[in-house]
């Protein structure tokens, strides 16, 4: 019989972890998307990835994600899809939603962020950084983009790049495994 269903289940010491109560900057949030992805690939947990979902109503953040690809055996469980898929209904809220994440987008992430009517995105380490140590972010990434700019989505890239590209770094020191496409 084939599976009837999935499920995202968090990592237990990011579960547990309350949500911060007072509206967030553009740095508050990056340095926690960045200190996801490095506490992701402390405990072994998935790849060095952390994303962050922050309302532009009220500057709270909504959800939380981290890559849980080598967790759970899930390709398409990248952090942002994980906080996107957590934030739900959020990203519907007048005012629209941010996804700050501690690298930029691959294809599908990108892809997700355009379905879901994120407002905007703003992201850390870039594309060419996580395909120096192995990952392939896929193509169709810059005609992806340039159409959501062009439809008014904001797109920054490179906040806190180099703390992003630490993390990068450390896991790929680290001998994990680099999974994706023609892996």
């Amino acid at each position: 019989m084939a599976p009837t269903s999935a499920e995202i289940r968090l990592p237990e010491w990011l579960a547990q972890r309350p949500l911060p109560q007072a509206p967030a900057s553009d740095e508050a949030c990056m340095a926690l998307a960045i200190g996801l992805a490095r506490e992701n690939v402390a405990r072994s947990g998935g790849g060095p990835f952390g994303a962050v979902i922050r309302s532009e109503a009220d500057g709270g953040i909504v959800a939380l994600g981290v890559n849980l690809v080598p967790a759970s055996g899930n390709p398409v469980l990248h952090a942002e899809v994980v906080a996107i898929s957590l934030a739900g209904e959020a990203l519907a809220a007048p005012g629209g939603a941010t996804l700050f994440t501690s690298c930029e987008p691959c294809i599908m992430c990108l892809g997700a962020a355009h379905w879901a009517g994120v407002s905007r995105i703003v992201c850390a380490a870039l594309r060419e950084d996580a395909e120096a140590i192995g990952f392939n972010e896929g193509a169709g990434c810059v005609e992806l983009r340039a159409e959501m700019v062009g439809r008014g989505i904001l797109y920054e890239r490179g906040l806190m790049r180099a703390e992003a590209g630490d993390v990068l770094s450390a896991f790929a020191r680290s001998g994990a495994a680099i999974y994706g496409p023609g892996r």
